[in-house]
Order: structure tokens, then C-alpha cells, then sequence
């Protein structure tokens, strides 16, 4: 890629990194930039050199943080169809996507969310985009047996879920009552439909999806989650406290009603896929969690009709 294609690359991938709320600083030889978030990182290569882009997409890139080690995650920007290794590649339909979400995000006041699937299609050569999923854990085959259809044909889809750690502190006191706020919650947020699950991301893997699988697109972004889940923190939490109050020789009974303070509530969001099994008999469709096993009884997405 020429220096001064290159140049503008650099600047445009830049912009669309920082309005997703990363940190973007330039880098030295192995890659042009480094994007560092509050819950992940990115290293990004951008370059249609055969050599530059298997020497980075076989390198392992590691951030150190805060007295941790995490591994960050990669972004190809290429606009050759020569891509190899495990990263996630961006082209011209993905920089105009972006350079388009840009906009919206800037005119709204919103922050961009990266949607880090790979390209629905993909020339000969390509590799498939790595994305943070949980684990396969329940193979084709028991997927079939637990949804009672087994000689149903199966597909591997996966779902984007925003996984959510929510922890309140804190307390209030009335009279000679202590109502404690401390809590701290794990979940995940189905991003399409809402429907939610127990999850953490310390179970989260982060590796190359096989090309027989689907990933599906984030409808709800990042924003209305963590909005949503505060506010239900903060619904769980709230108490009617109810304390008996003497004046004399009268005796009175008060009610108050007691609740955390938002800013004592941090949310961290991250956006997760979870593999879920669609079999598929001659009148219906069974999903089936590949990571716990559990047959749905809610369709993952808008497109599918469970029975």
C-alpha cells in the first residue's frame, strides 16, 4: 500500500476507532496502530504486503495493564483479497460502513459500536474474522438429542450478547436501620432480542470462527444495555423501610423508601457471542445452547419461529 494511501487509511481508521471510545496512539513496525478501551485493546496493521500481513496475523500482541496481561486483538485493514492468520480484516465495505457510523455517532452524541464480525462474504483466500465467544461445549449431535429431533439437520449460529458486570456499594441508614447496597451481578444481554442469561467473561474465548458458521449482528447497542441493567440494580435494590417513631405518649409508624446512589454503580459491557445449535425437523426448529446445553424456549433472533 502506497505511503500516502496509507497515510489517509491511517487517519480515517484512527476517527473510527477513538469515536468507539478507544484510546489510538501510532506504533512502530509490527502494526500502525494501538487502541486501547476500557474493556479490551486492538492492534491494527494496514497493508496489502503479503509478508507484512502473515508476519502480524502470526504474531501474539500483549497489553499489560494495572499489574495484568491481556491480549490484544487485531484489525487488518487491507484492500487486497491476500489475507491470512487468525485477525479480523477490514476493507473498503467495512471502512465505508464505519466512516458512515462515524457520522450518525458524532450528530447524536453516541459512541460507535464495532461490530466485530467478519464480512458476510468473503473472497477466496480470506481468513474469517476471531471474535470473544463462549465456548462449544455441546457438540451437533447432543444438540440433536436434547431437542428431541435427531435426525434434524444442524447449524452452529452465533449470537452477539452484551455481557454485563454490575457491582453497587455503598449503604444508607434511618433511625437505627442500615440498609446495605453492596451487590455484584454477572449477566448477558441477548443484543438482538433482549432475552438475557447468566454469563461471565472470564468464560469468553477468542478465536477463528469455522466458515460453516454464522455470526449474527448486534441490534441493541452498547449504550441502552448498560442504561438498562443499572436501572434494574438499582429496582432490586430498593427497600421500604419501616421504623416506629414515640413522641410522648404517642407512638408513630414511618415509612421511607431507600435506594443506591447511580454513582456508586459501575457497569462494565462487553460484547460477547454465545453459539447456539439451530436444529432443524420437518415442522420445526429447536435451538439449543452449545455452551450450557439448554434448549430455548425464546427464538435468539427475529428470524426464527421456536415450537
Amino acid at each position: 500500500m502506497q505511503g500516502d494511501l496509507r497515510e489517509k487509511t491511517r487517519e480515517i481508521v484512527t476517527i473510527i476507532l477513538q469515536t468507539a471510545g478507544y484510546e489510538v496512539e501510532e506504533a512502530d513496525e509490527h502494526f500502525d496502530l494501538s487502541a486501547i478501551g476500557d474493556d479490551d485493546s486492538y492492534v491494527v496493521l494496514i497493508s496489502d504486503d503479503p509478508q507484512e500481513i502473515k508476519t502480524f496475523c502470526h504474531l501474539t500482541f500483549r497489553l499489560k495493564a494495572g499489574g495484568q496481561t491481556e491480549i490484544c486483538r487485531k484489525v487488518l485493514v487491507s484492500f487486497s483479497s491476500r489475507a491470512a492468520g487468525d485477525c479480523t480484516c477490514w476493507g473498503e465495505a467495512e471502512i465505508a460502513r464505519y466512516a458512515g457510523e462515524v457520522a450518525l455517532a458524532r450528530i447524536f452524541g453516541r459512541r460507535l459500536v464495532l461490530d466485530e464480525r467478519g464480512p458476510a462474504t468473503r473472497q477466496e483466500g480470506q481468513a474469517r474474522s476471531a471474535i470473544r465467544h463462549l465456548p462449544v461445549k455441546v457438540s451437533d449431535r447432543d444438540a440433536a438429542i436434547l431437542s428431541g429431533t435427531t435426525r434434524g439437520k444442524t447449524r452452529c449460529r452465533f449470537v452477539p450478547y452484551w455481557c454485563c458486570h454490575c457491582t453497587s456499594t455503598g449503604s444508607q441508614s434511618v433511625m437505627n436501620k442500615v440498609v446495605s447496597f453492596e451487590r455484584e451481578q454477572h449477566q448477558g444481554v441477548n443484543a438482538i432480542n433482549g432475552t438475557r442469561m447468566e454469563m461471565h467473561l472470564t468464560d469468553a474465548v477468542d478465536t477463528t470462527m469455522p466458515d460453516d458458521c454464522e455470526v449474527l449482528t448486534a441490534k441493541i447497542p452498547r449504550e441502552e444495555v448498560e442504561e438498562t441493567v443499572v436501572a434494574d440494580m438499582i429496582k432490586d435494590l430498593t427497600q421500604r423501610v419501616r421504623f416506629k417513631k414515640e413522641e410522648g405518649d404517642a407512638v408513630f409508624y414511618q415509612e421511607e423508601t431507600l435506594k443506591p446512589k447511580r454513582e456508586n454503580i459501575t457497569a462494565e459491557v462487553a460484547l460477547v457471542y454465545v453459539p447456539i445449535w439451530q436444529v432443524e425437523a420437518r415442522d420445526r426448529v429447536v435451538e439449543v445452547n452449545a455452551f450450557t446445553g439448554e434448549v430455548m424456549g425464546m427464538p435468539s433472533d427475529e428470524g426464527v419461529e421456536i415450537f
